[in-house]
C-alpha cells in the first residue's frame, strides 16, 4: 500500500474503520470516522500533525487522536504504526 506525503488512506479491520495517514516522513493511524457526523477523516487535509475532517472541518491530531476544536476531551483511537521491510502493520488490540 502506498500513500502520498500528507495523504491518508482507509483501511478496514474486522468492523474497524481505521484512517491511516503519511504526514512528516512516517505513519500515523487512527479512528475514521469523524465524531460529528461519522465522516471519514481519510480523504482529509493533512498539515503537520492535524487533519481537517472533509466534511465540516473540525480538526483532529493524527499522533494523539485528540479533537482540537468545539468538544474538550474529545479523543480517537489512534493505533501503532510499524513498517517492517515495506510492509506496514497496525497493532491492533480488541478488534
Amino acid at each position: 500500500m502506498e500513500i502520498k506525503e500528507n495523504a491518508g488512506r482507509e483501511v478496514k479491520v474486522g468492523d474497524t474503520r481505521i484512517a491511516l495517514f503519511y504526514a512528516n516522513g512516517r505513519y500515523y493511524a487512527i479512528e475514521a470516522l469523524c465524531r460529528h457526523q461519522d465522516g471519514s477523516l481519510a480523504p482529509g487535509k493533512i498539515e503537520g500533525e492535524v487533519v481537517e475532517c472533509p466534511l465540516h472541518f473540525w480538526h483532529y491530531n493524527i499522533k494523539t487522536g485528540q479533537l482540537l476544536d468545539y468538544l474538550d476531551g474529545v479523543r480517537l483511537t489512534t493505533y501503532e504504526v510499524k513498517v517492517i521491510e515495506d510492509q506496514i502493520y497496525l497493532e491492533i488490540a480488541n478488534v
